[in-house]
């Protein structure tokens, strides 16, 4: 089978042009992915692992995609005061440019279609996935979230993550650089509790279909779990797996056996 193509393309959104690029399969055989990388909104490009890797491995197993590029805030200080850069996109570009890009694939492309991310990019898919649900656009017909990230004050660790993560890492310091990371996106303090942009505090009643992949290891493991716990609340059909011994970013590693199972799972999900 021949590997899939790929061209790039810059799609008008409302805070400008969002550059995404588009992944044909050889032999298509099923829906469209909308993915969305992570990197904790300051670091992450469409050439990176993350998204073109796991893009090509997703194409490859017949499933067309569009991996959308969007705005990244300046690195956040990991110690003092949090004193912020200037920047343009903080929320809500960065979530508008996700929802811009996944409206042109739509319109574009049409047939049923998948959101998806890791990490920071899963927040900004299942925020979108909300906004689509209450009428922005026509919804998904399934989500792929991959250790990803849901809130901007990290839920309480559950016993056995804090048994997983001893040894490898201090609890609140990593708590703590991911509320900042938080604060770096948003730009406030005051709006970590906003729903509307970390989408576990929300209602999430009438979603499609979840899929979550979490690594073992990984204190987001807590966003994770605990919106999966919010999901059964609302009624909404989920399923939550873990890959034994793996640590945050594992599609970020082409050379891992994780990013084959992480992949894997994608195009499984995706082909049922």
């Amino acid at each position: 089978m021949a590997e899939p193509t790929w061209i790039e393309r810059h799609v008008p959104g409302r805070h400008g042009d969002v550059r995404v690029r588009e992944y044909r399969p050889s032999e298509p055989i099923g829906p469209r992915l909308v993915w969305v990388h992570g990197g904790g909104w300051v670091v992450g490009t469409l050439a990176e692992p993350e998204a073109h890797l796991v893009s090509m491995r997703v194409a490859a197993a017949g499933f067309p995609v569009t991996s959308v590029e969007y705005g990244l805030v300046p690195m956040f200080p990991v110690v003092g005061p949090m004193r912020l850069r200037p920047s343009p996109f903080r929320y809500p570009v960065s979530q508008d440019q996700v929802m811009d890009a996944w409206l042109d694939a739509r319109a574009t492309h049409g047939g049923p279609m998948w959101l998806g991310g890791a990490s920071a990019g899963a927040c900004l898919a299942a925020a979108v996935a909300l906004r689509l649900r209450d009428g922005e656009g026509e919804a998904p017909i399934g989500l792929a979230f991959l250790y990803g990230l849901f809130h901007g004050v990290l839920p309480p660790a559950s016993a056995s993550l804090r048994r997983r993560l001893f040894g490898l890492a201090d609890l609140r310091v990593m708590q703590e650089m991911v509320r900042r990371a938080a604060v770096n996106h948003v730009g406030s303090a005051q709006e970590l509790a906003n729903p509307h942009v970390f989408p576990g505090l929300g209602d999430l009643t009438g979603l499609p279909p979840v899929h979550l992949l979490n690594a073992d290891r990984d204190i987001l493991r807590a966003s994770a779990e605990n919106f999966a716990h919010r999901l059964t609340l609302s009624g909404v059909r989920h399923d939550g797996l873990y890959l034994p011994g793996t640590t945050h970013g594992f599609l970020a590693r082409p050379e891992s056996e994780a990013f084959r199972l992480g992949t894997q799972a994608l195009a499984g999900w995706m082909s049922a």
